[in-house]
């Protein structure tokens, strides 16, 4: 089974307008430097529609049927209406965040369910396991500047992890890593350098989840253009003994 990171960076995407940071210049001369919005694609099943869903989309040019979204953040569902090149589709989420999808579709289409489409939108309470398109789910909550959360996929006989966008008391939650352990792959975001409570994991913290975590693979994702370069954030990686990659965009793993 293959997962592949549609996008691979944080809410500005990198390069990041007006700035002259050692990331954005390099992503402005060299295409393998440039980071999209965070998106993940596996199965038919779409993990956060991000603003760059359309330049996702047209690449991967493979069918969706089901949206699981981590938060209502801009950065991970305004790609939504992007999604009208397919009449059926489902949506997943906690219920803030399935009122944010519902009012996107309504600002973009005039309904939540255009005419013509067969959209549906499903609450997910959290912890629980639920069944979707032939996957077990589970969506457990994190510490964000918003109503967030992760989740547990079982799929095909694997286990895939998505933190989503989490601070750092993550590392605190023995539920949430207990449900993460041992799983086949584990998406991990490492938004920035240092961490910030409540918001972001840094580096060092990044890795401390992938190594409390202990999946069989870890991918971080979701950079920002202000972490450190994507070479000297590879090295930590190597240097932690984690197996696992930092990830670019259309960064495709076989689970």
């Amino acid at each position: 089974m293959k997962v592949v990171i549609l996008g691979s960076g944080s809410y500005s995407g990198t390069p990041k307008p007006m700035c002259t940071c050692e990331n954005c210049s390099r992503a402005r001369v060299n295409p393998a430097s440039r980071r999209t919005r965070f998106s993940v694609y596996f199965e038919g099943t779409l993990v956060d529609p991000s603003p760059d869903l359309h330049y996702h989309l047209e690449r991967l040019n493979k069918k969706v049927e089901r949206v699981l979204i981590t938060h209502g953040h801009f950065d991970h569902v305004f790609g939504l209406p992007e999604l009208q090149v397919f009449k059926r589709m489902e949506f997943y989420s906690r219920r803030e965040t399935i009122e944010v999808a519902k009012s996107i579709a309504r600002l973009a289409f005039g309904s939540e369910n255009p005419e013509g489409y067969d959209w549906s939108y499903h609450e997910l309470e959290p912890w629980e396991e639920t069944g979707i398109g032939g996957m077990k789910v589970t969506h457990f909550p994190v510490v964000h500047t918003t109503t967030a959360g992760g989740f547990v996929i079982e799929v095909k006989g694997k286990r895939i992890a998505v933190t989503g966008d989490t601070g750092p008391e993550i590392l605190k939650d023995e539920r949430a890593l207990k449900l993460m352990e041992g799983a086949d792959l584990l998406i991990a975001e490492m938004t920035h350098r240092e961490a910030i409570p409540g918001t972001h994991l840094g580096v060092k913290e990044a890795i401390e989840l992938a190594k409390r975590v202990g999946a069989g693979y870890t991918v971080f994702a979701h950079i920002s253009h202000s972490n450190y370069p994507h070479e000297v954030l590879e090295k930590r990686v190597r240097e932690s003994g984690v197996a696992g990659e930092v990830s670019r965009d259309f960064t495709w793993i076989e689970v």
